[in-house]
Formats: C-alpha cells, sequence, structure tokens
C-alpha cells in the first residue's frame, strides 16, 4: 500500500463494517468532487467489529485497494487486534489492544465480525478458516502511517513525550511493535498536537461529534463504530462530507 502522497486527500474515518454508510460516503464524494480519480482516498483504520458488515465492507475495501490506483489505508487499534488475534503478527507485549479467544467474550462488539464472516464465537479456528487470503493480504499489507507534504495520516495520534517528531516517524514507518502499546495506534489521549509536531495531524479513532480543526491536527472519527454516520474531510480545502448529510438521488 502506498505510504508517500502527495496533492489533494480525502481522509476517511473509522468505518467499522458500516457497509451502507461508507457506500453513501463515498456517493457523495464522487457526485460533490471534481476530479475524485485524482484524489488521494487516505481510510484511517477500524475497518472491522461493532457494525454489522464485516464481509461486504472488506469486499468494498479491497475492490478499491485493487482497482482504485489513487486508494490507500492504515491500521487501526481494532486492525492490529484482529491480526494479532488470527496470528498474521507477533503479539504485542500489552494486552489491552488486542483480543484472545479466552477474553474475547468481554467484547461484544467482535460478535458482529465472527456472525459476518460465518465464524464460531469466539473460536480463533474458526475466524482464521473464514479469513480468506485477499483479506490477509490486505491487512498484513496496512501501513501504520501515510505521509504527505503537509500532513500525517495515523489511526490515533502522536504523544507530546520525550521522543522527537522524527523518531515518532520511525516507529511508525517501521510498525514497532517493540513498544508496550503501540500509542499512535491505541490511545486515546493524543486529541491535540504534540509541540514538536512539524505536520497536521490526521486521524480518527476517537468519536467527535463532528470533524475537528485545531491547530497542526484534525480529527476525523465522527461514528465511535455505533453509527453509519461516517464523515470524510477533503484536504487541503478542509471541506467535509459526512453521511447525515446524505440525500438520495431521486
Amino acid at each position: 500500500m502506498e505510504t508517500q502522497i502527495s496533492g489533494r486527500v480525502i481522509a476517511i474515518g473509522d468505518v467499522h463494517s458500516y457497509i451502507n454508510g461508507l457506500k453513501k460516503l463515498f456517493e457523495m464524494l464522487e457526485e460533490n468532487i471534481e476530479n475524485f480519480d485524482d484524489v488521494w482516498v487516505v481510510f484511517l483504520g477500524d475497518y472491522i467489529d461493532r457494525g454489522p458488515n464485516p464481509k461486504e465492507t472488506l469486499d468494498f475495501l479491497i475492490n478499491l485497494w485493487e482497482n482504485r490506483p489513487k486508494t490507500t489505508f492504515i491500521c487501526g487499534n481494532h486492525d492490529l487486534a484482529l491480526m494479532t488475534f488470527l496470528k498474521l503478527i507477533p503479539e504485542p507485549e500489552n494486552r489491552k489492544c488486542i483480543y484472545k479467544e479466552e477474553d474475547i467474550h468481554l467484547f461484544i462488539h467482535h460478535f458482529l465480525t465472527f456472525k459476518g464472516l460465518g465464524a464460531e464465537f469466539p473460536k480463533q479456528p474458526s475466524l482464521s478458516s473464514k479469513f480468506s487470503q485477499k483479506y490477509q493480504d490486505f491487512y498484513i499489507n496496512l501501513p501504520w502511517i501515510v505521509e504527505h507534504p503537509d500532513y500525517v495520516f495515523i489511526h490515533s495520534g502522536i504523544p507530546n513525550d520525550n521522543k522527537s517528531w522524527n523518531e515518532h516517524i520511525e516507529c511508525l514507518r517501521k510498525k514497532d511493535l517493540s513498544d508496550p502499546r503501540p500509542t499512535w495506534i491505541c490511545d486515546r489521549n493524543h486529541l491535540t498536537a504534540p509541540e514538536f509536531a512539524q505536520k497536521t495531524i490526521v486521524s480518527g479513532h476517537v468519536e467527535q461529534p463532528e470533524v475537528i480543526f485545531k491547530q497542526k491536527r484534525i480529527l476525523v472519527d465522527t461514528t465511535g463504530g455505533d453509527s453509519e454516520n461516517i464523515s470524510a474531510v477533503l484536504l487541503p480545502d478542509n471541506k467535509v462530507f459526512c453521511v447525515k448529510d446524505y440525500k438520495k438521488k431521486d
């Protein structure tokens, strides 16, 4: 998947298996953005869990990946958890960002992922058997960051800590699982840009009532995984599109 992009960009917030909302949003984007195919589309992670249609959602996204050249994706915390559960990646040291068979019953929002893929909840072998090679390829290829001359796109944010900007970016580029808990994907406390931010940070992960613009910070998740009210922002125009504004064509 492409990790270095330029030009105009549409950043799309958390999808969480809400295929109907995603299709409505794409219809809005195609109708309202001039030369839509020339604009990069960046999905900000969390493609499954919570919502009712994981299979249809993954099929839609993979079709874009294969057939719309200017489309790319990043890894969300639910995506990281799923890959760990399916043993597609090593298990992080801290279990708060993953789910396991012995305690998955505590997280009922994963149930719909199993059900939607026709797997027995909460059995790992059952879900693995339903997770096709094309789904595995999609997930394994998810980067943690997409970079633009003016923006970085990540799932959660960048903390204001003792690391430098370049150190954080390098950790994201190499998918650094040595961190006890991948803060850039899992934590919910990075709602403002760190003092050392060199570019505007665009992310999802934490539900907002609307797309939020701050100094060097844009927050795009407007669903929290609880509705189809997915949002997108066109950059650098800062034009917002939201499913709640969708009007069906006559």
